[in-house]
Order: C-alpha cells, then structure tokens, then sequence
C-alpha cells in the first residue's frame, strides 16, 4: 500500500470533524479559531525502542503518543480541539497494525473531542517514528513562571507507577498482579484535562510531570524564579521504597502546580469535581533551589534528578 492509499483509507477518515482539513488531500490545514480563545500548541514523539518497546502494540503507541501530548495541553489549562500526525513506518510493518493504530486513534479522538487536521506519512528504517502536534484552546494559558513565594505546592494523582513499570514493559521482569497498574499507566497515562480546565484562574504556575518530579518541579522553579520545600511523607507515592526511582523516573503525566494559599478550599472542590486525588505536598519559597525533606525533616539528595533525552532507557525488542 502506497502512501497516499494509506492516508485516503486510514487516516483521512478521522478528519472529518474538520472541514479545514479538507480530508487531507491539500498541502495544508486551514484553521478558524473561535473567538476569544487563545492557541497552544505542544508536539511530541514515540519512537520504538526509546520511548516504548519495539513490540509494543499499536493500540499502546496510539495513547502514548496522544495522551503524553495531552498532558501538556492540560498542564497549560487548554480544551483539545485539532492535531497532526507524522508517521513514519518500517516498510515490513502489517496491515492490520495500521488497522488497530487508526481504530485507536479514533477511539482517543472521541473521548478527548479531537480531530485529526493533518500531518505526514513515510516508510523505511527498521523503527516506528511517530510525532503528534496537538492544537488546543483556551482564554488564557496557565504558565511555569507564575509561582510566588508562599503558594502551596500540589500535585495530581500517585506518583512513581510507570517508573516501577518500566522492568516489566522492557521484559526484565515477569508481571504479576501488583504490576498490572503500573503498566497501564505506563503504556496508557491519564492526561489530566479536567483538572487543568478547573485550575483556570486558581493555578499561579503549572507543568506536566514527564521527566520526573523532582527534575520538572525544577523547571518551574527556574521559570518562576523561586524555590520550594517538598515533604516527601506528604507525597502519594506508589509505595514506600524506591523513593528515588518514582520521584526520577518520569512518564507519571500527572500535573504539578502551585496556587495562593488561601484558596486550599477551593482545591479541594476542584478534586471533588473532577474525581481526581489532588495532593499538597509543600510550598514555594523565596530561594533559587528545591528542598525535599524526609520523614525526620533532613534533607533527601538525589543521584539523578530525572530523565535525560540524551540518554535514553535501553529498551527491549
């Protein structure tokens, strides 16, 4: 199948919410924003035998791929609304694995109201090279630099799962039932867009948790031009050890952000609403460095501080 047969039969199909993409037979997009809404714009990529195994399977590649880019819409408060999709395929790849990719991105399509508006197609090489830039919307976006000395630090769900996953997604070890979770999120993260909609006007700063706490709460202390105190026995951690492989890990996709202290009612609400465990676990301080406390109240430091994209995790296949 040539690349335009395979445009026309499996991917154009997924444009047609949008008739500025002209089922994906012109050179470009062509978009209408709505008024009074601003455009964030985040790209991504998943490469087989770096960012997922080689064997995962094409559904897994399909909601790594969106929902890693997901969580950087939702980290800045927007609505997803359009994406692009480069793809490009081994030439030996099946069929059937474009078959349960597309069907999957439609899936994701519905459950996150987006549409696919174009992108790119090759073949060649011997790994999947996907690249997704998603498009979303929003009045205004929540940034890394609004953190003020004083706000409370908070964090979405648990943190550390595709961390402790990560032996069993390489075939290191064999998977038991204490795994199974772990590995969901791993392959299938949960961007939090319902909670980064509701942090509109409330969130002072935000950011994604890709390479990890420790390293991205870092980012936005250098973007605000702050510091802050975390209390590592307040923090939902998927379980007591390997404190430091769950806090550098990366791949959690959940949301750090920081909001004025007198609005914790107002977290807790948004917790509620969104049914979604939301976590205080320090604040931000005048200082230029992060400090993260143990139980006894001492200082923990790290060997590493996250994932680095220039060494990248041996993985199976």
């Amino acid at each position: 199948m040539n690349e335009f047969d395979r445009i026309a039969r499996y991917f154009a199909p997924l444009s047609a919410g949008e008739a500025g993409a002209f089922a994906l037979t012109d050179d470009a997009a062509a978009f209408t924003i709505p008024a009074g809404q601003t455009l964030v714009v985040t790209t991504d990529s998943v490469i087989g035998g770096i960012h997922l195994p080689r064997d995962a399977s094409p559904a897994q590649f399909a909601q790594k791929l969106l929902r890693r880019n997901l969580s950087d819409l939702a980290a800045m408060g927007a609505l997803p609304w359009r994406y692009l999709l480069n793809l490009h395929l081994p030439a030996a790849t099946p069929e059937n694995w474009l078959q349960q990719f597309s069907a999957t991105l439609q899936q994701e399509q519905q459950r996150f109201s987006m549409v696919l508006a174009g992108g790119d197609s090759t073949t060649g090489g011997e790994d999947i090279h996907l690249t997704a830039t998603l498009l979303g919307l929003t009045p205004e976006p929540i940034l890394r630099r609004g953190a003020k000395a004083g706000d409370d630090l908070y964090v979405t769900g648990t943190i550390g799962e595709a961390a402790l996953a990560l032996p069993y997604a390489l075939g290191e070890k064999m998977p038991d039932a204490a795994a199974q979770p772990w590995l969901a999120r791993y392959f299938a993260p949960e961007p939090r867009i319902a909670v980064g909609l509701a942090l509109r006007g409330i969130a002072s700063a935000a950011i994604d948790i890709s390479d990890g706490l420790v390293q991205d709460l870092n980012h936005l202390c250098q973007a605000s031009g702050v510091g802050a105190v975390v209390h590592i026995p307040h923090m939902p951690l998927a379980r007591s050890n390997d404190i430091e492989t769950m806090l550098t890990g990366g791949d959690d996709y959940e949301l750090l952000f920081t909001a004025p202290a007198a609005l914790q009612q107002k977290i807790a609400e948004i917790a509620r609403e969104t049914d979604t465990p939301i976590t205080h676990i320090g604040h931000i301080t005048q200082e230029t460095s992060s400090v993260f406390l143990d139980e006894a109240g001492k200082k923990r430091r790290f060997t590493r501080t996250g994932y680095q994209h220039s060494v990248a995790p041996k993985l199976s296949g």
